[in-house]
């Protein structure tokens, strides 16, 4: 079976608080790659890290993933600390995606400029290495000092948990080829992403590094409703939620209409070169995660 990753991307108000350890359950149990959160301050959001460590005492097998984790606004230590102990917890099934934010008031909610948030972020990626892998950290960079800090425990995967980036601007993809072990593609972009990965792939040989080594991955938004205005306009209305408009082609980038049309959409969505892709459920309805499994996996699974 291609890896496939659930993401839970609906809002606090839409859900009953067991709603997300059960639907990490049901993804273990059918069999699927991974399962993801996404990350906000300013929204009415679940904490990613903390809903992850739920869906860890719950599940056994799948792989537990941020998509994406906006790392410039946690303390490099203590989030270094925090996935640790999710790792240590899941018994090494964390995958850090990051991303570096667009929102204004995500980063001033914790009294942090919008400016320059990417070589914050990026100076927190060194310092997780660091922290995960050294003892007695020194560091004196542009946002953070450290002195002699050892943390405990240490991940369970080695060197460390892998951390994926996220993001389209060609800075993103530069950052991502220097110092990612994968890439998570937006859902406008995973139309072009052969080309995408041939910029990355570029960069990636320009800084040393072998473009195999990087995972390839895409986020997009699904609703399964054999009414297919009824898909569309549910995707539709997550989106208006979270970015406050409808910024794309619904019908063009998201997996909408019946479980039939989705399973075509995501093997050609494969068929671009993803080795992982994450969907985001647009309805906050268990119903949707068992059409996976009873309607969308079977056809995956044929040869």
């Amino acid at each position: 079976m291609p890896n496939i990753g659930l993401c839970f991307v609906n809002p606090a108000p839409q859900i009953q608080p067991g709603y997300v350890t059960t639907v990490a359950k049901k993804c273990d149990e059918m069999g699927l790659h991974s399962f993801w959160i996404i990350d906000r301050i300013a929204y009415d959001n679940l904490e990613p890290l903390t809903a992850l460590a739920a869906a860890a005492a719950v599940t056994s097998r799948i792989r537990l993933g941020t998509s994406v984790l906006l790392a410039a606004l946690r303390h490099p230590t203590l989030l270094a600390k925090t996935v640790a102990t999710l790792d240590f917890l899941s018994a090494g099934r964390v995958t850090l995606g990051i991303g570096f934010g667009s929102r204004e008031n995500d980063f001033t909610s914790v009294g942090i400029s919008l400016e320059h948030r990417g070589s914050r972020a990026e100076e927190t990626v060194a310092l997780l290495k660091k922290l995960w892998t050294e003892e007695g950290v020194t560091h004196k960079g542009r946002f953070y000092q450290l002195e002699n800090v050892t943390i405990g425990p240490r991940p369970v995967q080695t060197p460390h948990p892998p951390i994926w980036m996220g993001g389209g601007a060609e800075v993103v993809l530069k950052r991502a080829a220097r110092l990612a072990d994968g890439y998570i593609c937006g859902s406008s972009a995973i139309q072009e992403f052969p080309s995408l990965w041939e910029k990355i792939s570029g960069f990636a040989l320009a800084a040393g590094r072998d473009p195999k080594n990087i995972a390839k991955a895409g986020l997009t938004f699904m609703a399964i409703d054999d009414n297919r205005a009824k898909a569309v306009e549910a995707c539709a209305a997550y989106l208006q939620r979270y970015y406050g408009k409808v910024r794309m082609d619904i019908e063009k980038h998201l997996l909408v209409g019946a479980p039939e049309a989705c399973a075509e959409r995501i093997r050609s969505f494969f068929a671009k070169g993803l080795d992982t892709l994450i969907i985001g459920t647009a309805r906050a309805d268990l119903k949707q995660i068992d059409l996976v499994g009873e309607r969308i996996l079977p056809i995956l699974n044929r040869k």
